[in-house]
């Protein structure tokens, strides 16, 4: 529970950073820090987790992958 608090304070700090036309350089700061670094990481290396498995399935015959693996190619994801 403290580490949604501690969430919650920040990013009301951000927000109203960027209320006072200050964002600009925050979101910056905020985008290349470690933290955002590490988050990005992970978020690509469960994308291509999830990416792989549906290639499997749909190489085993689901329908439901082939469709979602279509549909993720469109998007240009």
């Amino acid at each position: 529970m403290a580490d949604r608090q501690v969430v919650k304070e920040f990013l009301g700090a951000i927000i109203k950073a960027i209320g006072k036309k200050k964002g600009k350089s925050v979101a910056r700061k905020f985008l290349n820090s470690p933290g955002m670094k590490k988050l990005a990481k992970q978020s690509s290396e469960l994308s291509n987790d999830i990416r792989k498995d549906l290639k499997s399935k749909a190489k085993e015959g689901d329908k439901d992958s082939k469709e979602l693996l279509n549909f993720l190619d469109k998007l240009e994801y």
